[in-house]
């Protein structure tokens, strides 16, 4: 299957304030995500597999930054009785927001050395957030008289349609999530898809998805789909969908609007890992302006120390 590399749509988001780390958490919870990704830009026939794993990225035991994919997903065979499953192909994931031409070297090291460790075919699937970047990000890497070659395959995920069947997004709602992420989707038909989405995963899985989801999302959007929960069109089962009804319900008005923002801050600081002192918890919680808080959630998803916020 072929992709379309021209196709632009306007009004996503620039990785890799969101986009970066997005698609990567996603595929750790679902590794078949990579396999989808792949379909979506590859012109061959992939082999068949049976279940896909995330691995380690590291180009080698003991390898450095630099030669650290960003993601490794294996798909292996079903395994003989009392035997173990084989690898049948695997998948470096990198997500890329610019041409670097350091990768023209890191690349290379990364297949080769996953390919001798796995011992199967290794496939490189860049994500980038332009077809521009994909174009880069997509041509041929000679290693060496033009006898050697690696051709990375490239994704824009500008190139995600977003999904408007509510059937379709119950069925591949990861897909359909980071589709929303990528268009900051606010037609009707979109927003009902991903409300869909949400309900159809467990609500185990929801959370992490969630934070990215509520920073991404214009408040018109939200107020929608807190609107569909209110006419019972969506169970309040996940934790996306959840939380905004019991916050809009619990809490009323501007009042739980402002607790609700304050507590997907501080949700997504936690989701991170980052450390919250007191007095950032109590700015952030004693705080009543929509649009500030607005801000916070999105500085959220990137900062690397919670006082960053209020850079």
């Amino acid at each position: 299957m072929s992709c379309e590399l021209s196709y632009v749509r306007p009004n996503f988001i620039a990785m890799p304030s969101l986009d970066h780390e997005f698609p990567l958490d996603l595929i750790r919870h679902v590794p078949d995500l990579a396999v989808y990704l792949l379909d979506k830009v590859a012109d061959t026939e992939r082999p068949k597999y049976s279940r896909a794993r995330c691995d380690s990225g590291d180009a080698t035991t003991t390898a450095p930054p630099e030669l650290r994919a960003d993601s490794v997903v294996v798909c292996e065979s079903t395994p003989a009785e009392g035997g173990d499953p084989v690898p049948v192909f695997a998948i470096i994931v990198e997500c890329q927001t610019k041409p670097d031409k350091n990768k023209r070297f890191s690349w290379p090291a990364y297949t080769a050395n996953l390919r001798a460790r796995l011992r199967c075919p290794v496939i490189l699937l860049v994500l980038t957030p332009s077809a521009g970047v994909a174009r880069w990000c997509s041509e041929t890497i000679d290693l060496g008289g033009g006898r050697h070659m690696l051709r990375p395959l490239a994704l824009p995920l500008t190139a995600l349609e977003p999904v408007t069947d509510q059937e379709v997004a119950k069925d591949n709602p990861q897909m359909t999530i980071l589709a929303a992420m990528v268009h900051r989707i606010e037609d009707p038909a979109e927003l009902d898809a991903l409300g869909a989405a949400f309900a159809s995963l467990d609500e185990n899985k929801t959370s992490l998805y969630s934070d990215y989801v509520l920073a991404a999302l214009s408040a018109v959007s939200r107020k929608y789909l807190e609107d569909t929960v209110d006419a019972g069109i969506f169970e309040p089962k996940t934790e996306f969908v959840g939380r905004i009804y019991r916050e809009g319900k619990a809490e009323g008005k501007a009042e739980g609007e402002a607790s609700g923002e304050a507590k997907s801050v501080l949700r997504v600081l936690d989701t991170r890992g980052i450390a919250v002192s007191d007095e950032v918890r109590e700015r952030v919680t004693s705080c009543t302006d929509l649009d500030q808080l607005a801000t916070w959630v999105t500085r959220a998803v990137t900062v690397s120390r919670a006082e960053e916020l209020f850079d």
